[in-house]
């Protein structure tokens, strides 16, 4: 009955929001924002995968780089000398191409005073001592590896033919043993075709035996118009259900808690004293590359998921914006509010100097279920999710990535075409 509520409630206050072909405002007066940089390339496109990426194509990474390159010029020249404060850079597979965004966060580094940590995702067949040098040379002092399972069987399954466990396995060894960057954090996955509890617990337990900084558990997520969400509505596929999933979510707890991690968010575990790994850490951030979305100020808004589009439209000195929505203020405090419930909590200090506005009035009815429910504890101003909250606000961020950001991908992808929009 909880799970349920929990689901419903995050569906009414975060999944009615409509995109369309609306121009979004770009705002000249931030003092700080986030910049999220997106690599669409990948040798291999997993069936699971939701987000934006395309096939590898030689020809078209350095267009592709000198492309991002002017869509950063183009926000310095509105945004001015806003400092950036939190860089991360996704995909896609980034690592495909280490050259390419040692050049872009250089050229970052030029327009902009940047005051952050870089935070970067790769793969294991990418991983080598020149790619690790590149992307240290290149500031980056955060690293995230999608490994997904140490279970050959288990990662043929699931379409992921990139690499293997032994590949896997060899990598973190390389990155654990260079020992230079800040925090390491390893991808891992459950609610997987043909996975039992003991795979994934093996997983874990490998994870955990080789000392891995931080490990992120992510469930399936499998968004319409991905191949493998068609093969499951098919029945050609069979997941586990959702008391499987939840017998699933109590091992990763208790495997982590009891090695000695702290969550650092519903889906990620850190060594004590660790900084934590995560994807861009504010509730602004300028996306730039093609597929990469932006939030900032009153709008939601994505370049479009074409390459081709994206490097034509910067060539002709516009941005590649191409849909967006308007949210209402309850909106924009709703996700806010979702995402720091992720991370595990959030100072209620924060929330009226960001919307001027207690969050206790805002939300009163919602935060009242989660203390009674036990989902969070607060203590003075600040409002902190227990054990027993995580699974609920699993559920919470599972109903937000299937609802909002699944809808603002199926409608990038929907509309190639860009708005031709230029900021003055």
């Amino acid at each position: 009955m909880l799970d349920y509520m929990i689901e419903r409630m995050a569906k009414k206050k975060i999944g009615n929001v409509k995109f369309s072909r609306t121009k979004p405002e770009v705002p000249n007066d931030k003092d700080e924002i986030g910049l999220y940089i997106h690599i669409p390339f990948c040798k291999v496109q997993c069936p699971f995968c939701a987000y934006i990426r395309y096939p590898r194509n030689p020809k078209l990474e350095r267009p592709y780089v000198e492309a991002v390159k002017k869509e950063i010029d183009l926000y310095r020249e509105r945004l001015g000398n806003v400092k950036i404060d939190s860089i991360y850079v996704g995909g896609g597979t980034p690592t495909i191409m280490p050259e390419g965004i040692a050049d872009i966060l250089k050229h970052v580094g030029n327009d902009f005073d940047v005051s952050s940590d870089i935070g970067v995702e790769s793969n294991p067949d990418d991983l080598n001592e020149k790619t690790l040098a590149l992307l240290l040379d290149a500031g980056v002092s955060k690293l995230s590896m999608g490994v997904q399972s140490f279970s050959d069987e288990i990662l043929k399954g699931i379409g992921r033919r990139s690499h293997d466990a032994k590949q896997a396995l060899d990598a973190i060894e390389l990155v654990m043993n260079n020992g230079e960057f800040d925090t390491f954090s390893v991808d891992l996955m459950f609610s997987l075709p043909t996975q039992s509890l003991a795979d994934l617990k093996r997983d874990l337990d490998i994870a955990i035996g080789k000392g891995v900084p931080q490990v992120a558990t992510y469930p399936l997520l499998l968004f319409p118009y991905c191949k493998m969400y068609h093969d499951v509505k098919e029945n050609k596929i069979e997941l586990p259900d959702k008391k499987v999933e939840k017998k699933m979510y109590d091992i990763i707890v208790n495997s982590f808690v009891d090695a000695g991690y702290e969550p650092c968010s519903v889906w990620s575990f850190t060594k004590r004293g660790v900084d934590k790994y995560g994807s861009v850490e504010r509730d602004e951030y300028i996306g730039v590359g093609a597929g990469a979305m932006s939030n900032v100020g009153e709008y939601f808004y994505a370049n479009t998921a074409s390459v081709e589009e994206y490097i034509q439209t910067l060539g002709r000195g516009s941005l590649p914006i191409t849909i967006g929505a308007k949210s209402p203020l309850e909106g924009i405090a709703a996700r806010w509010l979702s995402m720091s419930l992720y991370e595990m909590g959030f100072d209620r200090r924060e929330f009226k100097k960001r919307f001027g506005i207690d969050v206790d009035e805002k939300f009163k009815s919602f935060l009242r279920w989660l203390k009674i429910f036990g989902i969070i504890k607060v203590e003075g101003d600040h409002v902190q999710v227990t054990r027993k909250g995580m699974y609920p606000l699993h559920l919470m961020t599972k109903t937000f990535l299937l609802t909002f950001i699944a809808k603002a991908c199926a409608a990038c992808m929907e509309n190639p075409k860009p708005l031709n929009l230029r900021l003055g």
